[in-house]
């Protein structure tokens, strides 16, 4: 049985090979298949390799989709050749709405490389994808879990930085009225006298 232990599956996706980072084919003619790869992945996480039919909308414009979120679905595509996701049926259907809703959504504020290179990103991508699955870590509760995605979520964290300087921008407006009805006070003041 699966463990899904977060060191282990962040330690593996950290030695994802060069050939997942590729451009996608939509990009590059020499880049990689995206569209196999992912039908792949669904085969193999099925363990259906017969399988013709997938939890993709018809006409969905595979095309639309931008190079740093296909790169990211590539590197996850890795993610999912780990032991413990293969055979795995029930995480089948969950599998669209990690690669093109929550990951596209934190794509917006993560290169691609960064998915591998910076610890706090893949530990996020091994995070969001077991959380999406609906797979509670390893010697974690789901609360746990669901608190340190929180920490580490790129999109919570724009989320806040952006709150911030609207925060701080709504500050430095009051301030700079205050000042500005301050100096007509003043000079109303002065014009009386």
């Amino acid at each position: 049985m699966p463990k899904y232990d977060v060191f282990e599956l962040f330690t593996y996706l950290r030695k994802c090979p060069d050939a997942y980072v590729q451009p996608s084919d939509f990009f590059m003619k020499e880049g990689l298949n995206s569209i196999a790869l992912i039908y792949d992945t669904y085969r193999m996480v099925s363990n259906d390799f017969l399988k013709n039919e997938f939890d993709i909308p018809a006409g969905f414009n595979f095309k639309a989709i931008e190079d740093n979120h296909w790169r990211a679905i590539h590197i996850s595509a890795w993610l999912l050749s780990h032991p413990d996701f293969i055979n795995c049926p029930s995480i089948e259907n969950k599998l669209y709405s990690f690669w093109f809703e929550e990951l596209l959504h934190a794509s917006e504020y993560v290169k691609y490389n960064e998915w591998i290179s910076d610890d706090e990103r893949a530990e996020e991508m091994v995070r969001l994808l077991l959380y999406c699955c609906e797979i509670i870590p390893d010697g974690e509760t789901k609360d746990e879990a669901a608190d340190k995605l929180s920490s580490l979520s790129s999109v919570d964290r724009h989320k806040v930085l952006k709150e911030s300087y609207e925060a701080h921008e709504r500050i430095m407006n009051i301030k700079r009225e205050m000042a500005e009805k301050k100096a007509r006070e003043a000079a109303n003041t002065y014009g009386r006298e």
